[in-house]
């Protein structure tokens, strides 16, 4: 016969935070040295305490009302085992490569042999305090009531308000530290929620949504992965929503001008000069884009001058690109774009100087033709 789970977390438990315990099989006689030593249990302790019998509380409650979605999606986060869907996601990321595929396999095979005294891996191992704690047990009893009023929103077919209940919690685990694992777990009902039912802006927003738990983890593969999602959401707004939500068309742009920046900074950075000259000129037609709705918009668009500014700088990026991959006739072509680009407020300084700047590096490659672009300023 199995043991109840509420043994396997009680001794999960025990062996992650008392090290005695690790070192002496003699389980009772290293409580009693522990209390010794200490003289008492200290807060920390008496609140992981707390947590555990509350967790087991709230899951029980979950499961005897009827809750089941609820009462399994609590258990993912209550005791730190929320499915990891990077691995699923990055099958979108075409660019992976198959040493990184073979990376990810081998680190899923060492989670899945942990030991089954150690279930329960959702409190800080390193680092906690009674602040942490309190954090920890805040989200808990949060995510409690959120997934319970999910549940009985998408039972009563309301599903936009079900989607922004598990949007809060997608919110709330965000900006734990480490893997959004969490976040990308509960962002994901909303995205199959929305797409189930036909709800196409919910269903782009929580596209772009998706996107930004793989920004936050800032490596290239997930950066890629949240092109794709981000791209998707432009594709979509596109075929069924084109010239009707100008506000959600610009958020699409504006995460897409954030997105490509990011992801060209990292491609100089690896040396990819080309595929950051590709990302940058994608970069400036979202931004053509934006500038062409702006005139529908209250706020959230790009003024003239925003919008030269940024051209500006990425045209400079370009061209700086260019020179380093000794292109020099497209260096000098991308220049000549900058010049052509005229400000209402008539303030040309800063793009002269830039310019002069670039007329420096290649003054030995082209003296006259750089002479004349500046002249035409």
């Amino acid at each position: 016969m199995s043991k109840p789970l509420s043994k396997h977390i009680n001794n999960g438990f025990q062996r992650a935070y008392n090290p005695h315990l690790k070192k002496n099989k003699n389980k009772g006689q290293a409580y009693e040295e522990e209390k010794a030593n200490t003289g008492q249990f200290s807060e920390e302790r008496e609140k992981m305490s707390s947590i555990l019998i509350s967790k087991e509380y709230f899951a029980k409650e979950l499961i005897k009302n009827g809750y089941i979605d609820s009462y399994i999606d609590f258990f993912y986060l209550g005791w730190g085992k929320t499915p990891n869907l990077k691995k699923t996601y990055s099958k979108i990321n075409k660019e992976s490569n198959n040493e990184n595929e073979n990376e990810e396999d081998q680190k899923d095979e060492e989670e899945e042999e942990i030991d089954e005294l150690e279930i329960d891996q959702s409190i800080p191992r390193h680092g906690y305090n009674i602040q942490t704690l309190n954090a920890f047990y805040e989200k808990l009893t949060t995510a409690e009531n959120a997934l319970r009023d999910a549940e009985m929103k998408k039972d009563n077919n309301e599903y936009k308000a079900a989607i922004e209940q598990y949007n809060s919690i997608r919110n709330d685990t965000i900006h734990d530290q480490g893997e959004p694992i969490e976040a990308i777990y509960f962002n994901q009902k909303c995205i199959d929620i929305s797409k189930k039912y036909n709800l196409i802006e919910l269903h782009i927003t929580s596209l772009i949504m998706m996107g930004g738990c793989f920004d936050k983890m800032s490596n290239p593969n997930d950066m890629n992965i949240s092109k794709s999602l981000k791209e998707e959401a432009r594709e979509i707004f596109s075929k069924n929503l084109s010239g009707q939500n100008y506000t959600l068309e610009a958020s699409i742009y504006k995460a897409l001008i954030e997105l490509y920046n990011e992801i060209a900074n990292q491609q100089e950075n690896m040396k990819n000069y080309s595929k950051a000259i590709e990302l940058l000129y994608d970069l400036l037609e979202v931004l053509e884009c934006l500038n062409k709705i702006s005139s529908h918009l209250k706020e959230g668009g790009m003024g003239e001058k925003e919008n030269e500014d940024k051209k500006t700088e990425t045209y400079l990026k370009i061209s700086n690109l260019y020179y380093r991959i000794a292109d020099y006739d497209h260096t000098i072509e991308t220049l000549s774009k900058i010049a052509n680009i005229k400000s209402d407020s008539g303030d040309s300084t800063l793009t002269v100087r830039k310019i002069l700047f670039n007329k420096n590096l290649l003054i030995a490659i082209s003296n006259t033709r750089i002479i004349s672009l500046c002249s035409n300023i």
